[in-house]
């Protein structure tokens, strides 16, 4: 049983990718970890403190949703899309690829189980029927319940051809509903950076970005000022594993094009038992 305070799979995961990108900025190998807010339960601490023999950081990690119910959607649209996959496998035209556009509003409708049979049923066949006629780059739409579901053809790519994939959709009004996520999300993260600042650290603000991108802009107009923050970071993430990661800030330099030695991937192995003390 997971005990309180103790660390999740995606935040180990998101300091090692930190830590692999202080080991190409700095050219510093080594860095052990600790964990404040996991031994202070009186008040709240950082998540982790990161100590090399000249330099310190302390760090902070949170997910960011570009809608409040983004990671439940992102998830649910994959299953669903997934299943209706299964039901056009070998029906399809093999030279090419497709990819479905499901808004959340019907995802998060699909809440009973014949509900959802009903919508995959639907629209395996429709997809069915439509992809044959598709042309490399061209869409067609159809109505559900009122809402627009898209098809599109993604031309040919072996690895993907003759399936159906996904892409999530946005809300009508993610812009603003992407600024108050946001805001939520670092406002409590501040303080704690800055009181570590205040005794000589450097600081580290990690961003795990569900589904969408973050920009320096973005992240400039949210409300809060990070002027503070030594160092923000914004990952991609699947399953709780950080797949790349995009240094936005760095001392007082935002990066609105991130230079190619800032874009960093990381492996699928996980290796945060390595660093912990």
């Amino acid at each position: 049983m997971k005990k309180p305070n103790e660390k999740k799979p995606n935040e180990l995961n998101a300091r090692d990718a930190f830590i692999t990108i202080l080991r190409s900025l700095t050219g510093i190998e080594d860095w052990q970890s600790e964990s404040p807010d996991e031994i202070n339960r009186q008040t709240c601490d950082v998540d982790f403190l990161l100590f090399s023999q000249n330099d310190k950081f302390a760090v902070e990690h949170t997910i960011v949703e570009s809608f409040d119910g983004q990671i439940g959607y992102v998830n649910r649209s994959w299953d669903i899309v997934d299943s209706i996959n299964a039901g056009c496998r070998g029906r399809l035209p093999r030279d090419r690829y497709y990819i479905l556009l499901v808004p959340p509003i019907i995802v998060d409708s699909l809440v009973s189980k014949s509900s959802r049979k009903q919508f995959v049923g639907y629209l395996t066949s429709w997809v069915v029927e439509t992809a044959p006629k598709l042309l490399v780059d061209s869409l067609k739409q159809t109505a559900y319940e009122g809402h627009k579901i898209t098809l599109t053809c993604g031309g040919d790519y072996e690895r993907l051809n003759g399936n159906v994939g996904r892409i999530p959709q946005q809300p009508e009004n993610q812009k603003a509903l992407q600024s108050e996520r946001l805001e939520r999300a670092v406002r409590d993260k501040l303080p704690k950076l800055t009181k570590y600042k205040e005794r000589g650290f450097k600081t580290a603000l990690l961003l795990e970005n569900v589904a969408y991108i973050l920009d320096a802009n973005t992240l400039k107009d949210c409300g809060i000022s990070l002027d503070e923050v030594d160092y923000i970071v914004v990952f991609a993430s699947i399953n709780e594993r950080m797949i790349t990661g995009n240094v936005l800030k760095e001392k007082s330099d935002w990066y609105s094009f991130i230079p190619s030695n800032r874009r960093f991937e990381f492996p699928t192995e996980t290796q945060y038992k390595s660093v912990t003390r």
